[in-house]
């Protein structure tokens, strides 16, 4: 089964809205996933064991050299919000 960060500065409120529309999304595609929730002070590279990140903030660089980052505005503000599902398919079914 994959596994899905989502990051957020707190870890509640923008990547509530974004894990209700990843799971959608992933539902439509038959794609199974565990998904969670996390404020980016939380992250420590030595213990990333995500598939993919999914970010409203900054991520530091010592976790983009261990998982791949894409960035969850575009499921906020509905801009781009395509691109960044394909993005998450193509490292999904990888």
């Amino acid at each position: 089964m994959k596994r899905i960060y989502l990051v957020c500065g707190t870890g509640i409120a923008t990547s509530s809205m974004l894990r209700s529309k990843i799971q959608d999304f992933l539902e439509d595609h038959g794609i199974r996933a565990t998904i969670t929730q996390y404020r980016v002070a939380e992250l420590n590279a030595s213990r990333i064991d995500a598939d993919v990140i999914v970010a409203t903030t900054i991520i530091p660089p010592d976790i983009r050299q261990v998982a791949t980052v894409l960035d969850g505005i575009p499921l906020i503000t509905g801009i781009g919000q395509d691109k960044l599902f394909q993005d998450l398919l193509d490292v999904l079914r990888k």
